[in-house]
């Protein structure tokens, strides 16, 4: 996997904590189109520093973007049979 751009798109204070909206744009071998999703970051703090969000995407989150990069293969296989 391939992450090309790693964006806080916004932060809003919640009951819950700082509900960190992140855009994050990947490539993967197996896709045929790069893809942008947004990520939920549920933090006890706010959190700007850039370098802290990129680690927590890529640990706490990889997860999920590999989950997602499966399932737009299975929607382009399925779009091109």
């Amino acid at each position: 996997m391939n992450i090309l751009n790693i964006k806080l798109a916004s932060v809003e204070h919640t009951d819950l904590g700082f509900e960190h909206w992140v855009d994050v744009t990947y490539t993967v071998p197996i896709l045929k189109n790069e893809y942008t999703v947004k990520l939920l970051l549920l933090m006890e703090c706010k959190i700007e520093d850039q370098e802290v969000i990129e680690y927590l995407v890529s640990t706490w989150k990889y997860r999920d973007l590999v989950l997602h990069s499966v399932q737009m293969y299975e929607m382009e296989r399925i779009n091109h049979t």
